[in-house]
């Protein structure tokens, strides 16, 4: 028994590894309490309309269904953490553990370590200003799928499953279409070329991704709640729960139209982050050439036919922009792209995807010529803060401290 526990133990190690290393990277960093702006949403459920958002609260409300303590939700949020880091543990150990022995290994385990070094690794989730954030729920939804679809062999039960997360996802929260559906993307159209038995797949899978399309619709244009102003709203919820209620929040999203929230929290500080966004691409210029080194060798790799696939995976990254039109949090937009990034290349190398397996050994070829670049590049992204909310924060310090250098000279 104990030699079949070692062995069972030594197979998983990769993924004991990272989740305690993960783990170690939360307790070092947690804070204190719920980010005031989206703590509300613990509080709300569906008896208050069918509305985006209210999965969560629903959720608690099940467990909770007087009052919500705001040590309740706070747990509830670092249960879910622990949760999401064993689910992303496995992920990327799986993948690991799929190409033993294969050249594309070292070359993926550079990318996941970039990855979780960047600005953009799962510890942006549990800064101060994104504690309690939605997009940890997508997040692990997005994980769960990622799973089904390394576990279970049956193409329709992945599909249906991948849809269903999708689905879910949407209902936590409707910015899942722009900041995680490439990855979505990438398993409806990988698992639909692994069935070769008519276009079945692929109809249900274009249906699945339409069914989403329609429910972001739904949400973002003619979900309502019940209540019909933001003070009513403010004292109901304010007997539910002791958590800090954002009656500012609650008024943008549902007393507000779209372009009166446009108006007076996007437009305002649009130069700011444009001005942040640019200082932001080029603290992270060494993922950039990570990541364009491994796309550029993908499409090389691939032969005419199949390369029209790879350019839709890579153009499906595109569904983020509106995100950055619509709203100021583009310190979260960040955090998803890079996030989305590294996984939909660990998803296709764990399908030993053949053109992506050869990407990943010419990128272990380039480190074995030169390893002091990746050294380096590891170094400056590895000193980099977490994203928050907003922004990266090195970026306005760099900005500064780039004009007071200016000044001294000029």
């Amino acid at each position: 028994m104990i030699r079949k526990w070692k062995e069972r133990i030594y197979i998983i190690r990769r993924e004991i590894i990272l989740f305690f290393l993960l783990l170690f990277t939360l307790l070092c960093q947690l804070p204190d309490e719920l980010h005031i702006w989206n703590s509300t949403w613990y509080a709300m459920d569906y008896s208050l309309g069918f509305d985006s958002r209210l999965l969560p609260g629903s959720i608690l409300r099940l467990f909770y269904p007087d009052f919500l303590p705001a040590g309740a939700a706070y747990s509830f949020v670092l249960v879910s953490l622990i949760l999401l880091l064993v689910m992303l543990s496995c992920v990327l150990g799986f993948a690991l553990r799929r190409l033993e022995g294969l050249p594309a290994q070292k070359g993926l385990l550079l990318l996941i370590a970039f990855y979780l070094l960047s600005p953009g690794s799962p510890a942006y989730l549990w800064t101060s200003e994104n504690m309690g954030r939605f997009d940890m729920f997508l997040l692990l939804m997005s994980l769960a799928a990622m799973i089904c679809c390394f576990l279970i062999p049956s193409v329709w039960t992945d599909l249906i499953l991948i849809t269903l997360a999708g689905l879910s996802a949407l209902c936590i929260h409707q910015a899942f279409i722009f900041l995680f559906f490439p990855l979505f993307f990438t398993m409806y159209l990988k698992t639909c070329a692994m069935e070769k038995e008519g276009k079945a797949p692929v109809i249900f899978a274009f249906a699945g991704m339409a069914a989403m399309a329609a429910a972001f619709l739904y949400f973002q244009l003619f979900s309502r709640i019940r209540i019909p102003s933001c003070e009513e709203l403010v004292s109901l919820l304010s007997s539910r729960t002791d958590l800090p209620i954002n009656d500012i929040a609650l008024n943008y999203e549902y007393f507000s139209a779209s372009t009166q929230s446009f108006a007076e929290l996007v437009l305002p500080q649009l130069g700011e982050r444009i001005r942040y966004g640019l200082v932001t691409i080029f603290l992270l210029s060494p993922l950039a050439a990570l990541y364009g080194y491994l796309w550029i060798a993908i499409l090389k790799s691939s032969g005419k036919k199949e390369r029209v696939l790879y350019v839709l995976f890579l153009l499906s990254h595109l569904c983020i922009a509106p995100a950055f039109l619509m709203a100021i949090d583009w310190g979260r937009w960040f955090g998803a792209f890079l996030t989305m990034q590294a996984l939909q290349i660990v998803f296709l190398a764990a399908k030993k995807d053949a053109v992506v397996l050869s990407a990943l050994a010419a990128l272990n070829r380039t480190y074995t010529r030169h390893p002091y670049l990746f050294f380096i590049a590891a170094l400056w992204i590895g000193s980099l803060h977490k994203f928050q909310a907003t922004l990266l924060p090195d970026a306005p310090i760099f900005f500064a401290s780039l004009y007071k250098l200016y000044r001294l000279f000029f």
